[in-house]
């Protein structure tokens, strides 16, 4: 995915850089929730390669998305 722009709306494999980049968040701490299991955002591994579906990652989002009542 290195010619595109990262976005939620194309469902790709992108590795821990993108997804933390995706997210607004440290890469480390994408790697202590693969760890502990906080968060609980599915990931792919392929072999040593950690991968994360783009569209995983919106329905997270989606999730943790709060509206004023």
């Amino acid at each position: 995915m290195k010619n595109q722009e990262l976005s939620f709306d194309v469902d790709v494999l992108t590795d821990t850089d993108g997804a933390s980049k995706l997210l607004h968040i440290p890469a480390a701490s994408l790697v202590k929730w693969r760890s502990t299991g906080e968060n609980n955002i599915p990931f792919i591994k392929i072999g040593r390669q950690i991968k994360y579906r783009t569209t995983d990652l919106k329905k997270y989002v989606e999730r943790h998305t709060h509206h004023a009542q």
